[in-house]
């Protein structure tokens, strides 16, 4: 008979293979919100001007599905490169705020850089919440420090909502208006319904709350009178500030 310890090693040095594929599995339910959502993105952009190659290679590139849809409803209003540029880093940063909760672990992974870089490369909002959901797990079982974060079932939730986002937002576009107007049809409650998911699955403990309650309530006030992207960047730093003073 294994005891706990033996058990928490074992699983801690599950094989690549069952990680990724762990990795995976959990992620699939995701699809049902990205894959319409990524249609939309496609016929979009369709609209706009762009192929389907190169709507493919928008959202492979740049991995974040919010700042997409920014940057496809400004391309037809044919501002400045720079403000495409400056409304895309506004509405992704929050990702600087993800990757610094990610980063401890990923560190005391001690991962090759090609592995680290993939794993930030892959790092959406849906995939930094499941992996870090992940880490708590592992943390709370009393995995070693080195062991808390598992690369390979990251890189198998990333791979899952990554290689879908890009494929079936060029697909969307390569079918171009033929489809007609998705939207009309519901699919973009999709988006907010995925992150209401997120958020209440890593809903923290009530005295913990204060910072993504002050973000909420930013948001949704800013958003009133401000571009969604300034609302993002406005929300974020009160959140962070709200969590800087609480922790003192």
């Amino acid at each position: 008979m294994s005891t706990p310890s033996q058990t928490i090693e074992s699983t801690a040095d599950e094989p690549f293979a069952e990680g990724l594929l762990r990795g995976i599995r959990t992620t699939l339910p995701l699809l049902a919100g990205i894959i319409p959502l990524a249609f939309i993105l496609g016929t979009q952009g369709a609209q706009h001007g762009l192929s389907g190659v190169g709507m493919a290679m928008m959202a492979g590139l740049n991995f974040a599905g919010g700042s997409e849809f920014a940057a496809v409803a400004l391309w037809s209003a044919a501002p400045s490169l720079l403000v495409i540029f400056m409304t895309t880093w506004l509405i992704n940063s929050r990702h600087i705020v993800l990757g610094a909760a990610l980063t401890p672990w990923v560190e005391k992974a001690n991962l090759p850089v090609p592995a680290k870089l993939v794993s930030f490369f892959l790092m959406c909002d849906e995939v930094w919440a499941i992996s870090m959901q992940e880490v708590d797990r592992r943390r709370k079982l009393g995995f070693p420090a080195e062991k808390v974060f598992s690369f390979p079932f990251h890189l198998g939730c990333g791979l899952t909502l990554w290689t879908n986002w890009w494929f079936f937002a060029g697909l969307g576009a390569a079918l171009g208006t033929s489809l007609g107007d998705l939207s009309r049809w519901g699919f973009m409650m999709a988006f907010p319904a995925t992150f209401i998911g997120l958020v209440v699955a890593m809903r923290p403990a009530l005295s913990k709350s204060a910072p993504m309650v002050v973000s909420g309530i930013a948001a949704a006030l800013a958003s009133l009178w401000l571009p969604l992207h300034w609302s993002i960047l406005i929300a974020t730093l009160l959140g962070l500030t709200v969590a800087a003073v609480s922790n003192k």
